[in-house]
Formats: structure tokens, sequence, C-alpha cells
């Protein structure tokens, strides 16, 4: 009978190999690669599942990533962190999707400006 081997990582560097996971994720969706993605999808998930498995439900160490750089991180961390802090989760979702909107109608000023 296989056994579940137990993360004994503090949270810190579970943070940090989480913000890892979504960069990998974050390239693999600007190369339209799937493999990659959905690899690094399943280690955040277990690593996620661990977090919430301390005592305590160590979720709530991921809103530390919600001023992260990177659109991805925050995103996976609004999305794992949610059952915590519903509210806020949302909103740095709502300022992702903003973002995005924002970029899109400036990018022709951008391109056409002389």
């Amino acid at each position: 009978m296989m056994t579940r081997r137990k993360n004994n990582a503090p949270v810190d560097e579970m943070l940090q190999r989480f913000i890892e996971l979504s960069l990998t994720q974050h390239e693999a969706l600007l190369y339209l690669e799937t493999g990659p993605y959905n690899r690094a999808y399943m280690k955040i998930k277990k690593l996620v599942e661990e977090l919430e498995a301390r005592p305590g439900d160590q979720r709530h160490a991921l809103i530390e990533l919600f001023d992260h750089d990177n659109p991805q991180v925050r995103l996976n961390a609004a999305k794992h962190a949610h059952p915590l802090y519903p509210d806020k989760a949302i909103q740095i979702v709502q300022s992702i999707i903003d973002a995005k909107r924002f970029r899109r109608k400036s990018m022709p000023r951008m391109y056409f400006h002389f």
C-alpha cells in the first residue's frame, strides 16, 4: 500500500512554490501549452490542500500574494483563498479583469501615436 508523503515545509516555502507554479502557468498560457499548465494546476491543488490541512487552515497565508506583480499569481491566490476572504478575493479578480480592459483600450493609441 502506498502512503501519501506529508509536506513538512514551512508555509513561507510553500508560498514560494505556489508563486513558482503560478508563474509556470502564466508562461504556459502565453505559449498555449496545456500540458505544463495542467501539471502546475495539479501541484497547486495539492499544495493548497496541504495548507488547508495544517492546524488553523494555513490558506490564510495566500492573502500575502494578493499584491503580487503577476496576475496569474494573484488570480490563483484569490481563487484558493476565496473561502476565507470572499470579498477581498472577488476584488482581486475584478481588478485583474479591469486591468485587461484598460490595456486593450489603450493599446491602439500606443501603436498609432505619432
